[in-house]
């Protein structure tokens, strides 16, 4: 996009520019629908996305209308209460411009009120703005609140995930978020191979997260591509000894090789495992009770939570 309104793909209100977002041209929208179906990606752990806002280049087209749209949708006949994902396309729905137009909460409020599952992936502190609402809807239906944590290296962080908080504050967001009873999943992601990689600096992170609370952990290795477009550059201007070996990690694609993925994961193995961060459906305690309804609903939505299993060059855990 290069900001005109005729690309916009929904009704247009205005364009502009924020002072938090400088260099983003803001399309302020009226969509037409929020719910996409993802059932036909096997690489998916939902049935459906929605995103808030919708990045293209140096643009971001921002659903004023969100939660009105999805509230229709929503009371749908057809409408069997799936389990929707917010964050996993477009912008963090956490990012800069929620600060600014509050979608997220009549989002949450919208899915509550439908009876429908949810999982809001972040790697914005901005989400304990909404802590109380999160609370109050977990009980009705099963929520999970999925950060992302890159590493523990401020500026790595900030090169591996521009948009997101500092590492610090994401972990404090995992401690707030474990004592309201959220049971917050944490993704190692995007993890650098040969700048976050190592044994040393894994095990303590994974230390930092267990303390926090965190339930369980993923680990999603760098895609190379437009999220990360420009990423070579800066490696090459600072880090130009590591180039070779990512051309032979990545050739020419965008994943990983699955040789260097099987490696990671058996070193990651163990340390998981040390901290009691296992992925849930491992073997459970002989005096575990019966399971009600609701348990064996909240479970259901556990597993359908858990990582990317079809492609093991991305996803390890």
């Amino acid at each position: 996009m290069n900001g005109s309104p005729a690309l916009v793909t929904a009704d247009l209100v205005r364009t502009l520019r924020h002072p938090e977002a400088p260099r983003l041209t803001v399309h302020e929208v009226l969509a037409a629908a929020m719910l996409r179906s993802v059932t036909v990606d096997r690489s998916h752990p939902h049935d459906f996305a929605i995103e808030t806002m919708a990045p293209d280049e140096d643009c971001v087209q921002v659903k004023l209308n969100a939660a009105a749209v999805l509230r229709r949708e929503l009371r749908r006949r057809s409408w069997k209460r799936s389990a929707v994902a917010i964050g996993t396309t477009g912008l963090d729905p956490y990012g800069l411009l929620e600060e600014r137009y509050r979608l997220m909460p009549g989002v949450i409020s919208a899915l509550a009120e439908a009876d429908t599952p949810m999982v809001v992936h972040t790697g914005s502190d901005l989400v304990l703005r909404d802590l109380s609402l999160l609370r109050l809807v977990r009980h009705a239906v099963p929520v999970t609140v999925s950060l992302t944590v890159p590493c523990l290296d401020d500026d790595l962080s900030r090169r591996a995930d521009p948009g997101g908080s500092a590492p610090a504050s994401r972990i404090e967001a995992v401690r707030v978020l474990a004592e309201a009873g959220l049971e917050p999943h944490v993704r190692i992601a995007p993890l650098l191979p040969c700048l976050t990689d190592a044994t040393s600096a894994l095990d303590e992170l994974l230390g930092r997260l267990a303390n926090a609370g965190a339930q369980r952990v993923s680990v999603s290795m760098l895609q190379l591509g437009a999220e990360h477009d420009g990423y070579l550059d800066w490696l090459a201007n600072e880090h130009p000894a590591l180039l070779r070996r990512y051309r032979s990690l990545y050739g020419r694609g965008e994943f990983v090789q699955h040789d260097y993925a099987v490696r990671l994961r058996e070193r990651m193995t163990p340390l998981v495992r040390a901290h009691g961060l296992e992925s849930p459906g491992g073997e459970q305690s002989g005096d575990e009770r019966p399971a009600d309804a609701d348990e064996l609903r909240a479970r259901a939505m556990a597993d359908a939570m858990r990582e990317n299993r079809a492609e093991p060059a991305l996803t390890l855990f």
